[in-house]
């Protein structure tokens, strides 16, 4: 906006920066993301008393729901095993236990309790910042066979809770630190190379956890519950891809029967 007043902003003004967007060819969920951050920012000046009322403003770009494409097991399974044993640990917490990368970065081993085979994400951390994880919650994730193996190896090795102090970060790099912000990803992209899969995401490993509940026909509440999800329909994004594998089996049911 320049140097316009803030309380010169107006609907027209919001629309000359839309249309200035979509110019530069920004995506539909960009515009929406910009207009929402001057939405916000009207309304504190408003809360502020600088600003008599709000502007009314037009309504906010519509952003259709993406195809979600995810990992398989089997890329899974090429990458863990080209990943030294760190690297190994942090993708496991996030493809078994479907834990954000702040929350593999957070995760403590006063956090897990091999006896009860769960933990519990309590923490995040990004760009050094510790926080509560992105929902505001807390939440239980009990221990897959796999996960659960990896870490009780670990606790046999001396490396765990019981030799250890608590609050010692649970997954860290190779040469023993904290994993810092890009680090995480950039090991998972060069798993990808060495496995000679697709290059996905680390974050991609936590679509496949949430996926995977699916398949295994758990009910959307409780995969929300485990994933940590604020919202229902996020969760929900996730059984239209499974949809998609039922749609495949019968495909090939038809096709074996010709």
């Amino acid at each position: 906006m320049g140097s316009t007043p803030i309380d010169a902003i107006d609907a027209t003004l919001a629309r000359k920066l839309d249309a200035e967007l979509v110019a530069e060819g920004a995506k539909p969920s960009t515009r929406r993301n910009v207009l929402i951050v001057l939405r916000s920012i009207l309304g504190y000046a408003h809360e502020a008393k600088l600003l008599a009322a709000r502007p009314e403003l037009p309504a906010l770009p519509r952003v259709g729901r993406t195809v979600l494409e995810t990992m398989s097991a089997s890329d899974l399974e090429k990458v863990l095993a080209v990943a030294n044993a760190h690297h190994r640990l942090a993708f496991m917490l996030a493809a078994y236990a479907g834990l954000r990368a702040g929350e593999v970065r957070g995760l403590r081993w006063s956090d897990v309790d091999l006896s009860r085979k769960r933990l519990v994400v309590r923490q995040s951390i990004c760009h050094g910042v510790v926080a509560t994880p992105k929902s505001g919650h807390e939440r239980i994730v009990p221990l897959a066979a796999p996960l659960l193996d990896a870490l009780l190896k670990i606790e046999a090795a001396g490396g765990g809770a019981v030799t250890k102090k608590r609050e010692r970060l649970v997954a860290r790099n190779a040469d023993g630190a904290p994993w810092k912000e890009f680090g995480l990803r950039l090991a998972f992209r060069r798993a990808c190379e060495r496995a000679g899969v697709k290059a996905w995401r680390f974050h991609d490993l936590r679509h496949l956890f949430v996926t995977s509940l699916f398949r295994a026909g758990v009910a959307a509440n409780v995969a929300q519950a485990l994933a940590g999800h604020r919202e229902l329909a996020t969760t929900q994004r996730y059984a239209h891809t499974v949809e998609a594998d039922l749609f495949d089996a019968v495909a090939r049911l038809g096709r074996r029967a010709g």
